[in-house]
């Protein structure tokens, strides 16, 4: 039987079961996966190591926020 692969995936704290960057687990790239883990940590991400399959589900899950807009406008004459 063939070993399933996983996933690194950045969790979203504030949309549960949704997340915002994955990158599969792949021994030849452990430096260039703890770079990337390292920066979601940063960034604020919850990280997990979950099978493809769900990896896929919950990147499908994750929504955009909205932009902040300045509401101050300055006048223009």
């Amino acid at each position: 039987m063939e070993e399933e692969r996983m996933c690194y995936v950045a969790a979203d704290p504030t949309q549960p079961g949704a997340a915002w960057a994955a990158t599969v687990d792949d021994p030849q790239r452990a430096k260039d996966t703890a770079k990337e883990v390292a920066k979601w940590i940063k960034d604020g991400a919850n990280v997990m190591r979950v099978p493809v399959q769900q990896a896929r589900d919950m990147l499908c899950k994750w929504e955009r926020p909205a932009k902040k807009r300045n509401t101050e406008q300055v006048a223009l004459f």
